[in-house]
């Protein structure tokens, strides 16, 4: 088919959205879903248009579309990090696409950027991990007073990196890879740990690793204290909790506490999307959007 009789394709079945045939309808709505990116700009045309049902319409399937889109560009990220980790950033953008798809990621970029610097200002080129740890922690939770949301720690915005560089807060996770990215522009070993039910980030020194708690202030943790953690979460100690998460582990660990979330607030079909998106991260060349999430 040529390109400009599958743009007449198009833009016939958007004028079909609105068809006094309800079974006419809902098959243009599958066609419009599977063609996907390639009718985006004609059914964001007719949401500009006068006709108020196909406005309505129009935007559906585009909500439809929209998390497919996002679908497969985790599965570029997948791909990408075959044999190797995943690029923990591009995934954090990724999730705040998800939950804020007309957000700029570079504007997070810039913000992480400035943080950066400031710290890059404040660092003492000689200084030791603990130092380092210190100036880092001072600078995010001291001066800048990013904090653990223990009010509301179950609110989605925790898990958004926008939300929580705009709010100044929250969940374990989301502080330590706060943590993580601004020490990474700086090429400093931040990393973070999956500690079963409290996520923290350590300064990844082969002989003395630094555990701190971006949580609460960043405060710094011995062995025995994450020890401690980890059985007050009723987990026995393995010394492989104390080892650096994966990012794949990481960003899967973000969309299930964001599942948890959602199945909670009774948002299920948001729950189902984050479950596709895992599955793709896990296995990009078999996970497939499940009909749940594309309901409309």
């Amino acid at each position: 088919m040529s390109n400009q009789k599958a743009l007449g394709q198009i833009s016939h079945l958007i004028q079909l959205l609105t068809d006094r045939d309800a079974f006419i309808r809902e098959k243009v709505i599958l066609q419009l879903i599977d063609l996907g990116e390639d009718a985006l700009p004609f059914l964001e045309m007719a949401v500009r248009s006068e006709e108020v049902a196909l406005r309505v319409k129009a935007q559906e399937v585009i909500n439809a579309i929209l998390p497919k889109k996002l679908g497969e560009k985790f599965r570029r990220l997948a791909q990408k990090g075959l044999g190797q980790d995943v690029d923990l950033e591009a995934g954090i953008l990724l999730i705040m696409e998800f939950g804020y798809p007309d957000c700029d990621p570079e504007v997070c970029r810039r913000a992480l950027d400035s943080l950066a610097h400031r710290l890059e200002k404040k660092l003492d080129l000689n200084a030791d991990p603990s130092q380092v740890v210190s100036t880092l922690t001072h600078l995010l939770f001291q001066q800048e007073n990013f904090r653990g949301n223990k009010k509301n720690y179950l609110d989605p915005n925790n898990s958004y990196i926008n939300k929580v560089l705009q709010n100044k807060t929250g969940i374990p996770i989301t502080l330590s890879i706060l943590c993580v990215l601004v020490a990474s522009r700086l090429n400093l070993p931040i990393v973070g740990v999956g500690l079963p039910g409290h996520y923290i980030a350590k300064y990844n020194h082969p002989k003395n690793p630094v555990y701190f708690d971006p949580f609460h202030q960043g405060r710094l943790l011995t062995r025995a204290n994450c020890i401690q953690i980890m059985e007050q979460f009723g987990h026995p100690f393995e010394e492989i909790y104390l080892s650096q998460s994966t990012h794949q582990e990481t960003l899967i660990r973000m969309m299930n506490n964001l599942i948890q979330v959602y199945q909670g607030s009774n948002e299920t079909k948001k729950a189902d999307t984050l479950s596709d998106y895992i599955k793709i991260l896990m296995n990009p060349s078999k996970g497939q959007f499940s009909e749940n999430s594309r309901e409309i």
